[in-house]
């Protein structure tokens, strides 16, 4: 399903994707555009999440017994 929603852009930017693309592709041109940036910006949360995890080994990672694990969900 999709959604109707208003997006304010500046004209000139408007103008280069009609160009571009022409004025009946605009909405799926814009789609693509704001997919391919959410998965530039997922890649780049993992990045950094990465980091914070540089140099861990897996001594490192406390990992609870069988036992603790069936105590703790009853």
């Amino acid at each position: 399903m999709k959604l109707r929603i208003q997006v304010n852009l500046p004209e000139r930017l408007v103008r280069e994707i009609d160009a571009l693309v022409g004025p009946r592709k605009r909405s799926e041109f814009i789609e693509q555009a704001v997919l391919r940036e959410l998965r530039l910006e997922a890649l780049r949360r993992l990045k950094e999440l990465k980091e914070n995890f540089r140099g861990l080994t897996l001594e490192d990672i406390y990992y609870p017994s069988r036992e603790e694990l069936e105590e703790r969900h009853g």
